[in-house]
């Protein structure tokens, strides 16, 4: 297990259109995996748009991430639990959870499989509407916004968005990142996908990565929770452990 990085903190409702920071931006970021991942899971024991009619549709069950529904107790073993997620205990598989909300839960979790990552943030949705098609406009909207370029294409989890980022590093050196941007409408959740790094879908690292998020289940929960909600992502008890120790020895 590493040392953890945090980031500013969140709220508990959240702006999904909202550009994280990328790996390739600073120096700093190209330690992810190194110093600030949460080494592999498989030692730990488990988005208002304005509605268009498309979105409007019945939803049914995603080919991944999974709704909590699509496995069966004989397969949680084969899992970490983080609350919000589910995630397969895959060799090789960093995690490193993101924005913390309080001293035990987080806004959202980094999966990184040697040179790709992708940021996952899952948010409560109604059941009967989809967010991302009119999410997709807006984050189109405020990326050109901004300068950058955006493209819509298909993709592994459907239509997505790459954007051409431009980032100056922290020597000042100017430059381009790509980041694609996805969403997953589940049964009554959404989960924004933000993948950076090596994002050529022919490259062997994000092929896994996108096996991992395919695999990834989320869980919702029962209890009432305001449309964009975020779905916490909470640490095993094992990794708070952890991180209480590291954090003692940084004060230390």
């Amino acid at each position: 297990m590493g040392l953890f990085s945090r980031k500013n903190q969140a709220k508990n409702s959240t702006d999904l259109t909202a550009t994280p920071e990328s790996e390739d931006a600073t120096d700093a970021q190209t330690e992810t995996g190194k110093s600030a991942a949460v080494k592999s899971a498989e030692s730990s024991g488990k988005v208002k748009a304005e509605t268009s009619e498309a979105a409007k549709q019945p939803k049914g069950l995603p080919n991944g991430p999974l709704d909590l529904s699509q496995i069966s107790d004989d397969k949680m073993a084969e899992y970490a639990d983080f609350g919000a997620f589910l995630v397969p205990k895959i060799a090789g598989l960093a995690i490193q959870p993101e924005s913390p909300l309080d001293e035990k839960s987080f806004g959202s979790l980094t999966m990184q499989f040697g040179k790709a990552a992708v940021e996952l943030l899952a948010v409560a949705a109604p059941k009967s509407q989809r967010l991302w098609e009119d999410l997709r406009k807006e984050v189109r909207g405020d990326t050109t916004k901004q300068g950058n370029t955006c493209e819509e294409r298909h993709g592994s989890f459907g239509e997505e968005l790459l954007v051409q980022l431009a980032v100056q590093a922290s020597n000042g050196q100017r430059g381009h990142v790509q980041m694609r941007y996805c969403g997953v409408d589940g049964p009554n959740w959404f989960v924004r996908l933000v993948f950076n790094g090596a994002v050529s879908k022919d490259d062997s690292d994000m092929q896994m990565l996108e096996k991992a998020v395919k695999a990834l289940v989320v869980v919702r929960g029962s209890r009432p929770m305001t449309p964009r909600s975020i779905i916490p992502v909470v640490l095993p008890d094992e990794l708070t452990q952890q991180l209480a120790q590291i954090q003692q020895e940084q004060q230390a």
